[in-house]
């Protein structure tokens, strides 16, 4: 029974081995995946002089023209519908998706393939096992021989889908590999596109700026700070760079698009050539496994024509970015060319910046003396340390400890190392400090009182100290340079140190390397802030010294004219007039006449435009305002304000005569003002009521009784504003017009009431004539608002006059904003309604509501139990105002309930009464009970 059993399961082992090898054996001659048969089925034979196989000629492949265009259809490679060319993020996506699928197909069939080479390896294995239990056991010559043929054969077996197993392996990984570089190619193009978008919109938005710049300047609001014009100039040395930077950028990104062509031409050579020795074995009729291996090389080389389109595109890409940047670069180098050059001619250094800036510049410098006296002592205390720790190196003798000791050695004499270079960067740091000092007081005295500096001098010396400064830069950052290598040095040490005393020794020396590395930082900050103010004052030097040669040729000329300006006309009551008076006079009172000659012009041309264009419109209120007021302007003020303004500036009025014109041009000023007020709110009521009064024609008589009232409070406002400038006692006359007003008020009060109402209706607006209105218990529409009284005509016909007061202090409900009305009404049911009908109800309610036009369903509820009904409460909105639109719906809404009821058989309730007799027990039983 055993050996039956064995033999069975020797038999199904031997039976899936073969079926194994068969699988694979087919799967070798249809190719290597499922792609190659559909490639063999639509390769054709080769063509003379062309570039193409028929497949990739097949009037239903897309036809592209440009660089991007392939000879072959995508989805011979796997990638169906890929967008050619790709342009859109769109575009991008769906070619990233598309190879995913594609790698995720490969991937599958790659572990396939293995889990196929992995159950063809174990029973060759097992019979090499049992070769060799057999010659552990003793077995005779003939058995082992007869084992060995054995095993023979199944290696023979086994061996060939072994290696087509193993080649479809590397096949596949290969394929993965390419498809995984187009996919970072792709991703890549992607990135790249939206950065070039990104940099166009950015060009664009720069040159629109430059443009601006260019038409109307720059909007900086002064005061102009001197930090400003450093900040520019320190911007246009960084922009250079960049541009710098561009340059050597593009010439990259051309060598790499050459290098790109050139390998986009090595492959689309190498797909040909696949093509051909396909098509030639296909020709020839070479075996299945040969055809399948020129199938692949040539899906191979199809990627790699792909990818190598793809890259060359790339290239083409970044270097138009590069080129953009480039452009970027100079369009930003011209717009701070012309911000500085702006703030060159505006900049100040007014007094309390300069000390500001000097007090920072002194706290800095106690900041690092304090840095110093801390630094001298911890160098003191590393020098200690460090003699301590040559002695202990001394004592040790070469035990175990000596390389620890050496290291503490090392450790402690780069804490002194560190100290002592540390103070000695700070005190350059404070030898910058005070050079800064000195130089901003010179850059302060060179924009207030340059005339008190040997420019010449100044300059020399600015471009001597750039230069040295320049210099210890380089000789600070080549330390620091050389500094960070031996920290880098020391932190691969430190990583590869495994004795815990050594590494702790190695970490001190570290510190104190970074302790060097922080003081030579700060120095250098000091140094770079020293070469930009002297960067700074350069070309202000140089344009002084430029102007200084210009101000020599015309000094004789400004002496000339100042004689001249100063010589005297006449002389009255001892008293000399000058030129120069005389033509300032003259000239500020030609001035004034002009600026206000062409003010008014200018405000009759925009008036004129205005009513050319439309005499009815709203806009423009304003304008139309000032050229009222600019018409009204009375001559005699303009006059009296440009014979003021002309005696005042050229100094020809003695401050008596000044006083008197003084108070002639207040006056005149005061009146014109009444005059400027009047004018223009009469025009701006005027055009009001124009405009209004074919709508409300209550307005006209509204506006009417406001300009009176404006009229009379301006020119009591001008007059007593004008007192109380000449402190006049005012107080009197304000209280008698007080009381007169109270007076008038109270003998006027209903009739001024009615006044006052009647202007709150035409500034509130709470109703327009045609609205139709509920005042209390007048329902009617608005015909008529006066000065006292407001015409209604009521529903009845007959009009209705109400006082405006009455109106107004009534509830007003207008009914001409009315845009739905909201509807809520109760219905009952019998209380003998079934529960399932009762839960059906609200369903049915929302239907008939929503059957009827212009309605919208709100709610439906089972509100409540009633006295005789359960009640049901709807809620909905009526759109419409119309009453007559109401009544309609709600009759049909409340007879499509009664139909949807009377179907369901749910009968409404009314209100009953229900009367219970209950019947005693008889009398004898009571008695017997009892």
């Amino acid at each position: 029974m055993a050996s039956r059993l064995s033999a069975l399961v020797l038999f199904v082992c031997l039976s899936l081995l073969l079926s194994g090898t068969v699988v694979a054996q087919n799967e070798s001659a249809s190719g290597t995946d499922a792609d190659a048969p559909s490639e063999v089925a639509v390769e054709g034979a080769p063509q003379a002089d062309s570039d193409a196989e028929p497949s990739e000629q097949a009037p239903d492949t897309p036809v592209e023209n440009g660089r991007q265009a392939l000879a072959f259809d995508p989805a011979l490679v796997g990638l169906p519908d890929l967008p050619q060319p790709m342009a859109s993020p769109d575009d991008f996506q769906k070619t990233l998706d598309l190879i995913d699928v594609r790698i995720a197909e490969k991937t599958a069939a790659l572990e396939a393939a293995m889990a196929d080479a992995a159950a063809a390896e174990a029973p060759a294995f097992e019979a090499e096992s049992a070769a060799d239990d057999a010659e552990e056991n003793g077995l005779d010559a003939d058995a082992d021989a007869e084992r060995g043929d054995a095993g023979i054969d199944d290696a023979e077996n086994t061996a060939a889908p072994q290696s087509v197993l193993a080649a479809r392996i590397a096949r596949l990984e290969q394929r993965i590999e390419l498809l995984k570089e187009l996919r970072l190619v792709v991703q890549r193009n992607a990135t790249l596109a939206e950065r070039l978008g990104e940099s166009e919109r950015e060009l664009a938005n720069l040159q629109a700026r430059l443009e601006t710049v260019e038409t109307e300047g720059f909007s900086l609001e002064p005061p102009l700070q001197v930090s400003l014009l450093d900040q520019a100039q320190a911007e246009q040395a960084l922009r250079q760079s960049f541009a710098e930077v561009a340059v050597t950028r593009a010439a990259s990104a051309e060598r790499r698009q050459a290098a790109a062509e050139q390998a986009l031409t090595t492959a689309i050579r190498e797909r040909r050539a696949a093509r051909d020795r396909f098509t030639t074995a296909e020709a020839v009729d070479r075996t299945v496994t040969e055809r399948d291996d020129l199938a692949e090389a040539l899906e191979r080389a199809r990627l790699r024509e792909l990818l190598a389109r793809q890259q060359l595109i790339a290239t083409e890409r970044a270097l138009e970015l590069a080129r953009q940047q480039g452009r970027l670069a100079e369009l930003e180098q011209a717009l701070l060319a012309k911000r500085i050059a702006y703030l060159e001619e505006r900049v100040e250094l007014p007094r309390d910046a300069l000390e500001a800036q000097l007090e920072d510049l002194d706290a800095t410098e106690k900041e690092m003396r304090v840095q110093i006296d801390t630094l001298q002592r911890t160098g003191d205390q590393a020098e200690a340390d460090l003699y301590r720790a040559r002695q202990q190196l001394a004592d040790a003798n070469g035990n175990a400890e000596q390389a620890a000791l050496e290291e503490w050695v090392a450790a402690r004499q780069a804490e002194l190392a560190a100290a002592r270079t540390g103070v000695d960067s700070l005190v350059s740091a404070i030898a910058n400090l005070e050079q800064m000092d000195r130089l901003w007081q010179q850059r302060y005295q060179l924009m207030h009182d340059p005339e008190a500096l040997d420019l010449a001098e100044l300059l020399r010396q600015i471009i001597m100290e750039t230069t040295t400064a320049i210099d210890e830069k380089d000789a600070i950052e080549s330390r620091l340079n050389a500094l960070r290598s031996m920290q880098l040095a020391q932190t691969r040490r430190l990583r590869d140190a495994g004795h815990d005393a050594v590494r702790e020794a190695m970490a001190v020396r570290s510190a104190a390397h970074e302790l060097a590395e922080r003081y030579g930082r700060e120095l250098l900050e000091t140094q770079e802030e020293l070469i930009a103010l002297l960067q700074g004052m350069r070309p202000q030097a140089e344009a002084l010294v430029e102007q200084q040669n210009l101000s020599l040729q015309l000094l004789q000329a400004q002496e000339t004219l100042a004689n001249w300006w100063e010589a005297e006309v006449l002389v009255i009551d001892d008293q000399s007039i000058r030129v120069r008076e005389l033509i300032t006079a003259l000239a500020m009172f030609l001035v004034v006449l002009l600026i206000v000659s062409l003010i008014r012009m200018g405000a009759r041309r925009a008036l004129n435009r205005r009513r050319a264009k439309s005499s009815t419109t709203d806009a423009g209120d304003l304008r139309l305002a000032l050229s009222a007021i600019a018409g009204n302007t009375s001559q005699l003020f303009v006059l009296i304000a440009a014979f003021f303004v002309a005696m005042t500036f050229s100094g020809l009025a003695s401050p008596t005569v000044k006083h008197w014109l003084w108070n002639l041009l207040i006056i005149a000023f005061y009146i014109q003002l009444g005059i400027w007020a009047t004018a223009a709110m009469a025009d701006y009521f005027n055009r009001k009521r124009t405009r209004k009064e074919m709508h409300d024609p209550s307005t006209v008589t509204g506006y009417g009784v406001m300009m009176v009232f404006i009229r009379v409070g301006i020119w009591i406002t001008v007059v007593v504003s004008l007192l109380a400038y000449f402190q006049y006692p005012v107080a009197g006359l304000l209280g008698a017009l007080g009381v007169g007003s109270v007076a008038v008020g109270f003998a006027l009060q209903n009739i001024l009431g009615d006044v006052f109402s009647s202007m709150a209706i035409i500034l509130d607006k709470p109703f327009r004539v045609g609205d139709f209105v509920k005042a209390g218990d007048t329902l009617g529409v608005i015909e008529y608002t006066g000065v006292k009284t407001t015409r209604i005509r009521s529903l009845s016909g007959e009009q209705v006059v109400l006082s405006n007061s009455d109106i107004l202090s009534s509830r007003i409900h207008n009914y001409k904003h009315f845009k739905e009305r909201r509807i809520a009404f109760r219905i009952g049911v019998v209380y003998q309604t079934p529960r399932v009908l009762l839960e059906r109800i609200p369903e049915m309610l929302r239907a008939a509501v929503d059957a009827q036009p212009s309605t919208r369903f709100d709610r439906a509820h089972f509100a409540e139990y009633g006295d005789f009904a359960l009640m049901f409460e709807i809620v909905y909105y009526v759109l419409s105002p119309d009453y007559g639109i109401y009544m309609d719906i709600q009759q049909g809404i409340n007879l499509d309930i009664h139909r949807r009821f009377e179907e369901a058989g749910i009968d409404f309730a009314y209100p009953t009464q229900e009367l219970i007799l209950r019947r005693g027990p008889p009398l004898a039983a009571s008695a017997a009970d009892g």
